[in-house]
């Protein structure tokens, strides 16, 4: 887990991007701060579980967070849905110790836009800091995918993938539940992330194939 000497490459920056670790092994720490030294990336501050992230945003300006799954508080999943309700939008990447299925999920879900193994090289894991600082997304493809189905439709998802079994459009199914555009474009992504599909047409027949849809919400 030794990182590598950073390469000239590397130290040269024209911007320098504020990273808060979230992590409670200090161990991972000290990785993570010498995985990040001569790069573009600084150590803005570490916090130890969920709550001092939380003030850490507070107080401190960071444009990544580098987020543990397992922390002592909470999930880390459960924290990345807090800052996002919180209007905090910075890239998020979940980092586990060791492959978890349905990870992948559970972070794009929760608002996520990576997921790193601590196992992973020093260059993967900036290659993957660079990728979503860059607006990419990058999961990684150790943690198996969740089975199709396992993960319950909220009555909210259910309501709206309903809805759009009865040909509706993302603006009248808006209109309908009294809700932004961007709520119904947030909820039927969890729904096709949930459902193990990639669009509209395959949610609507793999909620009907499993049973999550009523006759009347399929007319």
């Amino acid at each position: 887990m030794l990182p590598k000497k950073a390469s000239p490459q590397e130290t040269e920056s024209t911007h320098c991007v504020e990273v808060l670790v979230v992590e409670d092994d200090p161990i991972v720490r000290a990785w993570l701060r010498a995985a990040l030294r001569g790069t573009e990336f600084r150590l803005a501050a570490e916090s130890s579980n969920a709550a001092q992230a939380l003030e850490a945003m507070e107080s401190r300006k960071a444009d990544l967070l580098l987020v543990d799954f397992y922390l002592p508080d909470r999930q880390g999943t459960h924290l990345v849905r807090d800052l996002r309700s919180r209007g905090v939008a910075v890239p998020i990447v979940l980092m586990t110790s060791t492959p978890k299925e349905g990870l992948n999920e559970l972070a794009r879900e929760a608002g996520a836009q990576a997921t790193v193994l601590k196992t992973a090289q020093r260059a993967d894991l900036l290659g993957v800091l660079r990728r979503v600082v860059a607006g990419e997304e990058r999961f990684a493809p150790e943690h198996p995918r969740r089975p199709q189905g396992s993960a319950p439709l909220s009555a909210r998802e259910r309501e709206v993938l309903g809805l759009v079994a009865g040909g509706k459009t993302n603006r009248e199914i808006a209109e309908l539940l009294g809700m932004g555009a961007e709520t119904v474009k947030t909820l039927l992504e969890r729904t096709y992330g949930k459902l193990g599909v990639r669009g509209r047409l395959g949610a609507v027949l793999a909620a009907t194939d499993l049973g999550l849809l009523d006759r009347g919400e399929e007319a």
